[in-house]
Parts: C-alpha cells; structure tokens; sequence
C-alpha cells in the first residue's frame, strides 16, 4: 500500500533526478542567485569555494583570475575586492588556483593556493573595490593545500588533499605542521580511466570544537577531536554512504546538522550527529547546481558555489562536457 509521505518522497526523487528545483511544502527550494559568468559556459570564470563575512556578503575566489569576489545577496552583482598573483617558482609561471576561503575572528581573509603549497590573507581593510588589496603569505608547507577553517582558538586548520594531512597553522602563521592523518585511498570512477585520491578536502567545526573532514575519495566524512596541543586524535567514521559521492566542502546549519556538497552528483545533502545522510536537493547537468563545490549559511540560507566541472552527473546529453548549465555560478537554498 502506497502511503501519502511515500508518495510525496517519490516525487521528491522524480523531481531532483530531473532538474526541477520544485520541492514538496516545507522542503528546502534551491534558485540561482547571480551567474558569475553569464557570457559564456567555457570557465571563464571558476569558483571553488564560498564564505560570508559578519553582514552576510559573500566572497569567492576566481580560480581564472586569482581575483577574489564580492556578492551581496540582496543585489548580486560581483565586484573584485582582492586578488592574489601569480608567482615565478622555479623558473616558471605558476598561477595561484585559489580555493578554500574563510574569515578569522578579526575580519581578515585567508585563501588556500594549492600551488603555492600556502595559505595567503588579504586584510580586511583591504578589501576594497576601489582598490583591490593584494594577498600576502600567511602560513607556507601546505602541500595540497584546500578546505581551511578556523577553530574557537584562532588556529587554522587545512585540508591537504591526497596526503590526508590536515595542517595546522597558529594564529600569527608561520610554517603549516600536521595535526591529523586521513588514511590514504584511491577510488576508480564510473568511466574506468580517472580515479579520485582525495581524502582531506573540506574542513569544517562543530560548535563544540570537533572538526570534520570531507573524504572524497570514499564518499565520507570524518570526526576527529582535536586536543589542546593542537593534534588531532583517531579520526572517528561519521557516515560514508553513496549520497556522498563527491563530498566536498561543508558547512554547518544553525540547527547543527552538516551540509555537504556532493559534487560528483550536483547534490547538497546533510549529515545529522549521528551520522544519517539525507539528500537535500539534487538535479541533472542544467542546474541549479552544477558540480557544487562549497557552501556558506547566512542564517537560515545557504550559499552554494558551482564549480561546474563536465563529470558525472554534471555532464550533458554528449557526455563529454557541460555547455547545457549557466556556468560558475551562486545557487541559494532557502526553506
């Protein structure tokens, strides 16, 4: 016997798998806010990560540019109010690729450059569409260096990728030392060629100081409690499940549910204390999420950035590519 909240699941599921961002009453709504590239879907523009400072404007790192950008939801328009430059190593030109992005308690922002192996800071005075400020190394031997968040302490901890290692880094900076050792893993996706290595992407704080980590490699994420010396313990399996596929940046609720980015399946899901995983929102490659990347609450909002990479689920009808979304772009999940 079908039930009524059966029924309506099942619509829910039709609805997600086919792009609709339609969701049954009282279920989370997913729009677009602003394309951050409206003349053209060939990545011209590239957003991996997202943050909000204390007024609730958004700011996001060109990976193109190494421009860092400005949105204020209530009149999305991007303005450039920071860059990063690209620097000569060894001879060669190396563009920053900027990804994780977070504000410490100061107002100041801090970008994870991969290549770079560092973490960089713009002041927040400096962050001026008038004058874009220019960012300076903050903390340096971050090799992979991605998802950073700052914990009550004022201490930066770094996502390292494939290594597993989450660096820590004090609060005046300085040399990024190991805190915690996701054990290394190695998963072949679905076209048999490409394979996916990263196991300490996004990184993120519970409000009673645990940090949890994004294993994309696996589909999971991690719980790991950090002591006074700023090592991390035994890191604690919190849900592995194949609705994280993906799993990428996250961030917490005001309710204290995490909210992950899959973005192998352009899907938000979240993940209760204990560990139960619920899709949120999912569609196909027109968006509104296009290979979600990262997200940010202001309040009971969430900010998604679209990083929109042609792979899986964020493939068009040729299967090669994914010219049938808008592009880098900023979806909003309100209730």
């Amino acid at each position: 016997m079908h039930t009524a909240r059966g029924f309506l699941s099942a619509i829910a599921l039709a609805l997600a798998l086919s792009g609709c961002s339609t969701t049954p009453d009282g279920a989370p709504s997913v729009s677009i806010l602003v394309d951050l590239d409206p003349a053209s879907v060939d990545r011209t523009v590239i957003v991996e990560s997202i943050t909000a400072d204390r007024k609730g404007l958004l700011y996001l790192p060109d990976r193109v540019t190494g421009n860092i950008l400005r949105v204020d939801p209530s009149s999305p328009k991007p303005v450039v109010v920071a860059r990063i430059d690209p620097r000569e190593i060894q001879g060669k030109k190396v563009n920053p690729d900027p990804s994780g992005i977070a504000f410490d308690a100061q107002g100041d922002l801090y970008v994870a450059v991969g290549p770079f192996n560092e973490v960089v800071r713009i002041r927040g005075v400096e962050l001026n569409p008038a004058k874009p400020g220019v960012a300076q190394t903050f903390a340096s031997g971050a090799p992979g260096a991605n998802g950073i968040a700052f914990d009550r302490q004022g201490n930066l901890f770094v996502g390292g990728g494939g290594s597993g290692i989450v660096y820590r880094v004090g609060p005046q900076g300085g040399a990024a030392q190991p805190s915690v050792q996701i054990e290394r893993s190695v998963r072949k996706l679905p076209d048999g060629k490409a394979t996916q290595a990263i196991v300490a992407n996004g990184v993120a704080f519970d409000a009673s100081g645990v940090l949890h980590v994004t294993d994309t490699a696996r589909g999971a994420v991690w719980r790991v409690a950090i002591g006074s010396d700023g090592k991390g313990g035994t890191p604690v399996l919190l849900a592995q499940n194949p609705l994280l596929e993906g799993a990428d940046g996250l961030a917490f609720d005001p309710r204290g549910n995490l909210w992950v980015a899959a973005n192998e399946l352009n899907a938000i899901v979240s993940v209760s204390p204990s560990g139960q995983v619920t899709q949120v929102q999912r569609n196909g490659s027109q968006g509104p999420l296009e290979f979600p990347s990262a997200l940010v609450f202001v309040g009971d909002v969430a900010y998604v950035a679209n990083f929109d990479v042609p792979r899986r689920d964020n493939l068009d009808a040729n299967a090669t590519t994914a010219r049938d979304g808008i592009g880098a772009s900023i979806a909003r999940i309100a209730r």
